[in-house]
Formats: structure tokens, C-alpha cells, sequence
């Protein structure tokens, strides 16, 4: 079974990191060629669709006919199985790249987003001396990094980084609209940016934080797994509810790195360089657009569904090590 691996290993242009395991480095493939499936099931043509005048296929299509190419990879290949097929996880392996690939732009929602189709082939430069192709599968000098596709480039480019984490708060702080604090909001939780803890969910406590800061973040619990997101200034009275949309975005998340930023307490993230790659450890989740990068470029190392250790190529680390640098973390280099 190794041989089909390296196969689809040299058709996606992946390399086997030196001393990877063998089980490791067959995960890597089969996501990777998950992902190059995925975008060609997107150009079926399903009975009837023609007639219909449909264009792209349903996400129920993607996720049947890929979940049988996946199974029939991880019956191949068993020792992958229980870094594809995790018990707790939210949604199958398949939905996960697709949602990826979708949210990396090699998707596109068709119609009246029920369908999903590959996008138009096109280009785009990221990464200095690496286009990012789009709506192209395989062929000649395409290589995978993650579910990405890039080609080499000859023009090298300084990554655009948006203003670092203080100015950024100072800014959206400017531009919101504060109402008065109603009597009524007990049960908040606060957020304390000097607790000392690698993670952003220790920080939380029933008590206000003995901060200089007169803003503080405080969250109210809907249910289980959910909260409502709200920035205080308890001196004047005032509260901002944060906006659903901008939380699905993670600005509660960005928040928290800004303001342990301010307080000289920077969340932190472990890299190893191994020379072939990088490996990255975090400790705590990311805002949605840093996240997504992650997704779109760097593996993920121990299941798939890990959010807090990946492994990549050095020249996909330059691209975003900026911009972990512009939200406020501090990377630490073992």
C-alpha cells in the first residue's frame, strides 16, 4: 500500500519530511489528495443537472461520493484511521475539507448557496516566490501544501500585515456604539489579560480583573457551549454587545490577544524547526482569518480536526509568521 501513497504523494508534490513517521506522512498524502478529490467531484455533472440548467454539485454529493474514495484510502491504509476518524469530532473528515476549501476560496457557493462548484482557474500571489493556484486540480508543477495547490513564482513579495494588535483595538474601540450597562447583567464572566496561563480559557473569572485598563471583556453564557461577548467600562457605566457576525469572525478571540498584549502578557506559540519543516504548537485558538490560513496552507499534525498543532514548509512560515506577530502573539523557537 506504501507504493499508492508515494504515487499520490508525487502527483500532489509532497515531499516525505526526513525521520517522519511513515503513518504521519500517509495522513498527510491522503489529506492532501482528499482535497484534489473534493474539487473534482465539484465538477460532476449529476443526472438531470443539465436539463435543470444546475451548475456545481450538492454538498451531500461531495460528502458521499468523497467520504467512499476516503474509506476506501483509510481500508488500505488502517494505521491512518483514528487520526481521520476522530471520535469527538463535530463533523465528518470530508465536510471538514470541503468547509476548507470553501473558506480558502477553491470552492464557491452556486446558485442559491445549495450547490458548490470549482472556481474559475486563476492565480494569486501570497507567498513570496509561490502563486497560489486556484480551480486547477493537478498537473505540471502544481505541488499541495496543506489543501492548497501552488506553483512556483519568480517575484518575491513582502506579506501585507494588517496594523498590530494595540492599534487594531484602539481603532474598533473608536468606532462602536457603548449604551448603558443594565442592572440586571450579573452572571458575567470577565476576562483577566494578566492571568498567567498559556491559554486564553484559564483567564476567565467571575471576579473584575485588577487591571489599569477601563476597558474589559466580560461574556455571558447562553448555553453549553456558547456565550454573548460584551467590552465594558465599568468607570463610566458602558457596554458593547459584540456582534454575532464579528464573533463568528473571532474578534472576541483578537480582543483577548490585544489586550493581554497591552498588559505585557502576550499569548505565545512554540515552533521547531526541522529544517525540511516547521512544526507549530499554540496554546490557545486563533481569530478566524489567521485560522483559516492555517487551514488553507500548514497539515494538520495530531488528528485532523487539531487546531493547535500543524506542520508546514518553512516558506509557508515566513508568509504567516507576520501576522501572528501583528495580533500579539510571541513565538518562541525551541
Amino acid at each position: 500500500m506504501n507504493s499508492i501513497v508515494d504515487k499520490m504523494a508525487a502527483d500532489l508534490g509532497i515531499c516525505h519530511y526526513h525521520d517522519e513517521d511513515v503513518t504521519a506522512y500517509k495522513c498527510r498524502v491522503i489529506y492532501s489528495g482528499m482535497a484534489s478529490w473534493v474539487k473534482a467531484i465539484a465538477m460532476d455533472q449529476p443526472v438531470g443537472s443539465k436539463e435543470n440548467h444546475l451548475s456545481g454539485v450538492s454538498r451531500r454529493h461531495i460528502y458521499e461520493r468523497g467520504n467512499a474514495v476516503l474509506e476506501s484510502l483509510i481500508k488500505m491504509n488502517p494505521d491512518t484511521a483514528p487520526w481521520f476518524k476522530v471520535e469527538d469530532a463535530e463533523e465528518n473528515p470530508v465536510v471538514m475539507i470541503r468547509n476548507r476549501l470553501l473558506n480558502h476560496g477553491d470552492l464557491l457557493n452556486e446558485g442559491f448557496d445549495t450547490n458548490l462548484a470549482l472556481s474559475i482557474a486563476h492565480r494569486k500571489q501570497f507567498i513570496s516566490g509561490y502563486d497560489t493556484i486556484y480551480g486547477e486540480i493537478l498537473g505540471k508543477n502544481i505541488i499541495y501544501s496543506g489543501i492548497s495547490t501552488l506553483c512556483n513564482s519568480n517575484v518575491t513579495r513582502q506579506s501585507e500585515v494588517n496594523e498590530n494588535a494595540e492599534e487594531w483595538l484602539s481603532g474598533f474601540l473608536k468606532n462602536i456604539w457603548w449604551s448603558a450597562i443594565p442592572s440586571e447583567m450579573n452572571d458575567l464572566m470577565y476576562f483577566n489579560p494578566a492571568h498567567k496561563s498559556r491559554n486564553n480559557y484559564s483567564a476567565w473569572d467571575s471576579s473584575l480583573p485588577n487591571v489599569s485598563d477601563d476597558v474589559i471583556l466580560g461574556r455571558l453564557t447562553i448555553n453549553k457551549n456558547g456565550y454573548e461577548y460584551y467590552l465594558l467600562k465599568t468607570k463610566s457605566k458602558l457596554m458593547h454587545r459584540i456582534d454575532p457576525f464579528l464573533q463568528e469572525q473571532g474578534y472576541h478571540i483578537r480582543i483577548m490577544y490585544a489586550l493581554r498584549k497591552k498588559a505585557n502578557n502576550n499569548v505565545t506559540a512554540v515552533i521547531k524547526n526541522y529544517g525540511d519543516h516547521i512544526h507549530l504548537k499554540l496554546y490557545t485558538h486563533l481569530p478566524t482569518n489567521e485560522r483559516i490560513m492555517l487551514e488553507s496552507y500548514a497539515w494538520p499534525y495530531n488528528r485532523i480536526n487539531d487546531m493547535l498543532c500543524w506542520t508546514m514548509y518553512g516558506y509557508i512560515w515566513q508568509y504567516i509568521k507576520p501576522y501572528f506577530d501583528s495580533i500579539g502573539i510571541r513565538i518562541v523557537e525551541e
